[in-house]
């Protein structure tokens, strides 16, 4: 049995496991832009967006419910993905996607608007040169002015010493035969019984046992899509940066937002010894040594950015809205960072929490309203920055909350198909919210509390933090 298709490298017997990416948002890409100086995209308006080796779309559908007033285009060459994700966008009455059952190369033909938006998620270190090379073609004749890319990779240093451990896999798979997922099985026990102190490798190298470790606890789905295709590239950043610009792209920001922080990366020493360096290019590279990294989300904008002014950034900066979409109480003046734990004054974070208990507020809002004579209004966005870094706030697309005291009912038709559907999965689902311009992680649980009280139960509650994310009671 072929394990990868002929013509891009990319394993297609099987297929890919259905996740949801938060990190694909419009909303998150923006803010992730919006950070490294790009124009904030005006996101209540109509946009394009495209979503290149979608998988099952999973993403992308939940997005455009969030957006209902733009338009969605996803495209993979695996069928099964593509009928599957059809029939997702049909149970939620997602009907503003455009699925593409394509190639790259053949999508280079078809009749495609410009986009605002062009994904990929998974790809790029999994195909080979000549489908890479579509892809940056489909960038440079699709992608609008200012419009933004998101394109994930493997990269080094941070493979250096696991990147053997997949050439072992590959060689144990195709010396045994069956299905993808019994070779791949049988290519881990192989390994297992290899992974010992009396093999030097992974005597000399402790971190590959303890790859060796994860991938035994892995789903064979995902350890074949990510070890066994015939294409397997780890990139270096700065290669990536070369193959944008050849597309007259920038690098803005990354989708790992604490990424964009090195304060909450590094120590000061490390730091300061890449700041010494004499340019940008080096710097970017450097700092992957420093953090040891070995997956990037990379964002670029198509357009200039060195015509913006510190105080257009800003302003940008703080349009942006932001907010809580778990409880609240978990605003803790405690905040888990890449290097260790941040520590807030515990009167800031209690008047934040009455603040994000409101709903979503622009960032600049925010400010104003902390701000006081004893603290800095500097300080406070830095805060509130690191803050959503951390995970504890998020990028939301709007300003804004709901009244749970109104009329029962979910926000919109897919809301509601995704609640019906998050009550029915043990492990709950994804629900898209408008507000968030995202989804709203939603346990079984609180589904089926949602549609009790949307069935009017007296006795229900309304899950308030719900009404705050804008999936019950949509004005």
């Amino acid at each position: 049995m072929q394990a990868s298709d002929s013509s891009s490298g990319y394993l297609s017997d099987v297929t890919f496991p259905d996740r949801f990416h938060r990190e694909l948002s419009p909303t998150w890409l923006n803010y992730a832009s919006v950070l490294g100086g790009a124009r904030a995209k005006a996101l209540g308006r109509p946009f394009r967006y495209l979503d290149l080796g979608c998988g099952f779309a999973h993403s992308t559908i939940v997005n455009a419910a969030a957006f209902p007033h733009a338009q969605f285009h996803a495209c993979d060459f695996n069928r099964a993905h593509i009928e599957a994700a059809s029939q997702r966008a049909a149970r939620l009455g997602v009907g503003n996607v455009v699925f593409h059952e394509s190639s790259f190369e053949a999508l280079l033909e078809h009749d495609l608007p410009e986009f605002d938006f062009i994904v990929l998620h998974g790809i790029y270190s999994w195909v080979d040169a000549d489908v890479r090379q579509a892809v940056r073609r489909l960038i440079s004749e699709r992608l609008a002015e200012e419009g933004l890319v998101y394109l994930s990779y493997n990269c080094q240093p941070g493979w250096s010493a696991e990147a053997p451990l997949r050439k072992l896999m590959l060689e144990f798979a195709q010396s045994t035969s069956g299905s993808i997922e019994t070779r791949t099985g049988n290519a881990i026990a192989g390994m297992q019984a290899l992974g010992n102190p009396s093999f030097r490798y992974f005597r000399d190298n402790p971190s590959a046992t303890e790859a060796l470790s994860a991938l035994a606890a892995s789903p064979l789905d995902y350890l074949a899509h990510e070890y066994l295709n015939r294409t397997w590239e780890i990139h270096y950043s700065v290669d990536v940066l070369d193959d944008m610009a050849h597309t007259g792209l920038a690098y803005t920001g990354s989708a790992t937002l604490a990424d964009n922080h090195p304060t909450l990366l590094m120590d000061r020493q490390a730091a300061e010894a890449i700041a010494a360096l004499p340019n940008a290019r080096l710097r970017h590279l450097a700092e992957d040594f420093a953090v040891n990294r070995r997956f990037r989300r990379d964002v670029f904008v198509r357009g200039a950015r060195a015509s913006r002014s510190q105080a257009q950034a800003l302003e940008s900066l703080e349009g942006l809205a932001i907010g809580c979409t778990t409880e609240i109480e978990r605003i803790d003046t405690r905040a888990t960072i890449p290097r260790g734990v941040l520590s807030f004054q515990p009167e800031f974070i209690a008047d934040l929490r009455a603040l994000m208990q409101q709903g979503s507020m622009r960032i600049g809002e925010i400010v104003a309203k902390l701000s006081g004579e004893s603290r800095n209004p500097r300080e406070i966005l830095q805060n509130l920055l690191f803050l959503v870094a951390g995970g504890v706030l998020t990028p939301f697309a709007h300003a804004g909350g709901y009244d749970a005291t109104g009329v029962r009912r979910a926000a919109n038709a897919s809301a509601m198909a995704a609640l019906v559907r998050s009550a029915d999965e043990t492990q709950g689902a994804y629900v898209p919210s408008e507000l968030l311009g995202n989804a709203v992680a939603v346990g079984a649980d609180e589904a089926k509390q949602a549609l009790q009280w949307i069935a009017g139960d007296p006795a229900t509650p309304c899950p308030s933090r719900l009404a705050r994310l804008g999936v019950l009671c949509g004005t």
